[in-house]
């Protein structure tokens, strides 16, 4: 039961942050490509976590190392074996300082996959609820799973 309540306070912290106030910059100015992989990923019916490994690229050559873990809470069920993820990440600027993408993100998605599948997810948040992620295409994964519902994800500088 203090696990469900967790996930569901985290649920409701990753919603929270993806309503914007009314007053707030809207994200319009490009800062980078946010690619992201993660290994396996199972589903327990009401949620997961999975960890990523990722990487924020800006203007085709800076890069900066990042890990993000990501946590559905809604219908979940199977595993993936291996998560690629690309958004582009879009701010009121686009001069945002190193590990200035960090920060909590809140969304919806939702993935489908028997083999090889598809994900879909757009998330908003960082410092202030300031920063988009809209995907690249449709990302893949790896594995038998049906996902939808909400998505948190927490991205933090790594630290090698």
């Amino acid at each position: 039961m203090h696990r469900f309540r967790m996930g569901f306070g985290a649920a409701a912290a990753m919603l929270a942050v993806t309503i914007v106030p009314a007053t707030a910059q809207q994200p319009t100015a490009l800062i980078g490509v946010l690619e992201c992989t993660g290994g396996r990923s199972a589903g327990y019916l009401v949620g997961s976590v999975t960890e990523l490994n990722c990487m924020l690229t800006r203007n085709g050559r800076r890069v900066e190392p990042y890990v993000a873990q990501v946590r559905r809470i809604g219908f979940d069920v199977g595993f993936t074996d291996r998560w690629m993820m690309a958004w582009e990440v879009y701010g009121p600027t686009p001069r945002v300082p190193p590990g200035g993408t960090s920060g909590g993100y809140g969304g919806a998605g939702a993935s489908a996959t028997v083999g090889v599948g598809a994900a879909l997810n757009q998330l908003i948040g960082g410092p202030g609820g300031s920063l988009s992620l809209i995907p690249l295409g449709v990302n893949g994964q790896r594995g038998v799973n049906l996902a939808f519902g909400f998505e948190g994800m927490e991205i933090r500088p790594a630290r090698y």
